[in-house]
């Protein structure tokens, strides 16, 4: 925030702004049935049951048609449903909005995917004129994740006591260089929050203007997203919503769907709505984002290894259970998981959000919600 539901959710759903890669059953040739709502509405309800999410929505989109979905309620005390289009916290989804962030500066000439970045960002790296762009972009860089310090927690009592603390990137990255590098610049892949915090600084560095004010003009108001929203300081969470918790070592559950999200970055601090992640898929797979030489780019990829699956540009590519090829990202942080997944001709498009009741969720539950909107 581990192949079996005991290792995969520590290792992989990195708790607060971390990915959250999830394997789903390997049985290619199976062909998907012509809609998969009610294998999602399935397992959507089963997630609820497992008692580590309050409630889910999610929206599914097969050619011309969609449909919002929900399962479990708003808070632990019940009443309320999930609203079908609230708002929630993507976490680690963010990234996908700031890569396309770069791969448009890259289309326009200002960046160049693989220039070192001590070009554009001199002094703040070691190795600055081995690590390149794209090796940030992609986790190859082996730059320590900040996600990992006792500095930073990511759940429980320890998260409780700063979550309303304000971060800078700077302070950030700072404080995770005092590691060495992981590995030789290049050479693996290693999941790296702290490089999106530095693909943060790299957007202002180029532009003049912060992440959060470029996300915003390229992506978010040319893609008419009116539930999406880069926040740098702001606690809250506008419009209708689920409440996300956390579980404290007493065992209480505590909301914490106010926080602040400066600890994300441009690693996961972006708010959205499962309509608006929809459209964001939908943008990238038919070129209203990205040129064709840039989309390409992001879907390079080098293998995760630690489980099926592999990493672009801020991007994942993997297989569905019956052969389908998705490309998306998860994500998550405190109170909150998201995914969202496109075919490549963006036929299917699933977008979905867990308002968590205790950390780590279930986590091979939420790999079948991924794998059943693709597959019945």
């Amino acid at each position: 925030m581990r192949t079996t539901p005991s290792k995969a959710a520590a290792a992989l759903a990195l708790a607060t702004t971390g990915l959250a890669l999830f394997s789903v059953p390997a049985h290619a040739g199976q062909k998907p049935a012509p809609s998969t709502t009610a294998s999602l509405q399935r397992s959507m309800d089963a997630m609820v049951r497992t008692g580590t999410a309050v409630g889910v929505q999610a929206r599914l989109s097969e050619g011309d048609r969609q449909r919002a979905l929900r399962s479990g309620t708003a808070t632990v005390a019940g009443g309320s449903p999930v609203p079908t289009n609230g708002s929630f916290r993507m976490g680690s989804v963010t990234k996908a909005f700031a890569s396309v962030t770069v791969l448009q500066l890259v289309g326009e000439g200002r960046i160049g995917l693989d220039d070192p970045i001590g070009k554009y960002l001199p002094g703040l790296l070691p190795r600055e004129n081995d690590i390149t762009v794209r090796m940030v972009l992609q986790h190859t860089a082996g730059i320590p994740d900040y996600t990992s310090m006792k500095e930073f927690p990511t759940s429980g009592d320890a998260y409780l006591k700063l979550r309303f603390n304000r971060f800078t990137d700077e302070g950030i990255v700072r404080t995770a260089l005092t590691r060495p590098l992981d590995f030789e610049p290049g050479t693996k892949f290693s999941y790296s929050n702290t490089g999106y915090v530095v693909v943060g600084m790299l957007i202002k560095a180029v532009t003049g203007h912060s992440w959060q004010s470029e996300v915003t003009e390229r992506v978010i108001k040319p893609l008419g997203l009116r539930g999406t929203s880069a926040p740098t300081y702001s606690t809250t969470i506008p419009g209708p919503h689920a409440h996300g918790y956390l579980n404290k070592s007493d065992g209480e559950y505590v909301d914490v769907t106010r926080l602040n999200p400066s600890i994300a970055g441009a690693g996961g601090a972006m708010i959205t709505t499962t309509a608006d992640l929809t459209t964001f898929l939908n943008g990238l797979v038919t070129g209203k984002l990205l040129k064709p030489a840039q989309f390409t780019e992001m879907r390079k990829t080098v293998p995760i290894k630690i489980q099926p699956g592999e990493y672009g540009l801020g991007l994942i590519s993997m297989s569905t259970s019956c052969g389908q090829k998705i490309i998306g990202h998860n994500g998550g942080i405190p109170g909150y998981l998201t995914s969202a997944f496109t075919t490549l001709d963006g036929r299917t498009k699933m977008a979905l959000s867990v308002n968590q009741k205790q950390s780590p969720a279930d986590m091979a539950a939420f790999s079948k919600m991924i794998d059943s909107a693709f597959c019945s």
